[in-house]
């Protein structure tokens, strides 16, 4: 009989360790041990080795990101859960930064608890089975897959922009694969010419190797790889998403990240990128039909077998005029916005131009914005600025939520 998984808890208020004992055992859990903050915490981590730590954080903030940092110091396997009282953006990602897997807002629900455990235990399990996999199938990249469930969200602009600026601040490899089986536009916002697709690829007899797959590939100027979407989208019609799956499969032993630009339909082909992915930046923009539509395609997608824990909501300010607040956005869709990419003019002239925001104005807010998501991905930390990417984002924030009070409805 399998064993119980065995959840820490770590939070400083002994009253607070109580009730998210009795919650963990509720959710089906075993609570092997509890800890306050700083070494007692570290201690118990390495002496219990438990599956999961479940960790409140509480003030002094800094002391609690110390205590999370440490322990993924000693314990680099082990999943940490997060839950705050505050939600707001700045405690959000401190604790993301720090190395947590999730984060709840308190007080914890034990269904929401049940699930983000199991969901970190699951996504553990399948990082040591890829570990395991290495020596045969060799090491594999990420597959980042960049969806928006309206035209427009400015999805591309979001892959191409991440994809020049992981290639050019990293030492990863990348490809950026155009699988928008509408009409793809990637190669036209990176300023490439007519090149080989992606159907072209696919439609190649036989198992898509890498000798295959390089010959289908176009270079931009900043290191990029491209896999080109089709003149026509007619010619996605016999592409099975099984085939694209294969195709993105192949492509992760080849590159360190695998970043997909995709359509705004939840057709058969953007499902397999989503599936495929290792994680999904979800785009939207301020605007009551975006996040209406998103709100409805993520109740579609609740029905198919994707693992809601990998999508990660990025907000994009394409407009100086706000329809809808950053935190209606997120009272709407039922998950924090992971990333804001601020408004910016220099957006549309760059796309104007056939450059990414990156190289066009490669110091400006949405510049910067992108710079340092490539970071945060890369498992670094931005640099500081004399006004930090997180103080624009939360100012930004409040400008909109008063700017705006409008509600949106699913």
């Amino acid at each position: 009989m399998a064993s119980v998984p065995r959840v820490l808890i770590v939070d400083q208020d002994p009253e607070a360790r109580y009730g998210a004992r009795q919650l963990v055992e509720q959710a089906g859990f075993q609570a092997s041990g509890e800890a306050g903050l700083g070494t007692e915490a570290v201690a118990q981590a390495s002496e219990l080795k438990p599956d999961v730590v479940l960790f409140g954080l509480k003030e002094p903030m800094a002391r609690a990101i110390q205590t999370v940092e440490a322990i993924v110091h000693d314990l680099p396997g082990t999943p940490i859960i997060t839950y705050a009282e505050s939600s707001d953006l700045q405690t959000v990602r401190l604790a993301m930064l720090a190395g947590a897997r999730d984060f709840l807002q308190a007080p914890l629900k034990a269904d929401e608890l049940r699930r983000s455990l199991t969901a970190a235990l699951e996504s553990e399990e399948r990082r040591k089975l890829r570990s395991d996999d290495a020596a045969v199938l060799g090491p594999r990249g990420s597959v980042i897959t960049v969806f928006g469930a309206k035209g427009g969200a400015g999805k591309t602009t979001v892959a191409t922009s991440l994809a020049v600026a992981l290639a050019t601040r990293s030492d990863q490899s990348v490809v950026l694969v155009d699988a928008d089986d509408s009409f793809g536009d990637a190669a036209t916002s990176l300023g490439l010419g007519p090149g080989p697709s992606v159907t072209d690829a696919l439609r190649e007899p036989g198992p898509i190797d890498s000798v295959a797959s390089q010959r289908f590939l176009t270079r931009h100027e900043s290191g990029v790889a491209v896999m080109q979407g089709p003149v026509s989208p007619f010619e996605w019609r016999d592409i099975s998403g099984e085939r694209l799956k294969e195709a993105l499969a192949e492509l992760s032993r080849q590159f360190d990240v695998v970043l997909v630009d995709t359509g705004s339909t939840l057709s058969e082909v953007s499902l397999a990128t989503l599936q495929a992915a290792s994680l999904v930046l979800w785009v939207t923009t301020p605007d009551y039909a975006s996040a209406h539509d998103s709100v409805r395609a993520l109740q579609v997608l609740s029905t198919v077998p994707i693992d809601d824990e990998r999508i990660r909501l990025v907000l994009n300010v394409n407009t100086p005029e706000l329809d809808v607040s950053p935190a209606s956005v997120e009272t709407a869709l039922g998950r924090q916005i992971f990333w804001t990419v601020p408004y910016d003019r220099q957006v549309r002239r760059s796309a104007q131009i056939g450059r990414t925001v990156v190289e066009a104005d490669p110091n400006g807010v949405a510049a910067t914005s992108f710079w340092d998501l490539a970071t945060v991905l890369s498992g670094g930390s931005p640099a500081p600025r004399k006004r930090s990417i997180l103080g624009r984002l939360l100012n930004g924030r409040k400008r909109a939520v008063g700017a705006s009070r409008q509600e949106v409805r699913a």
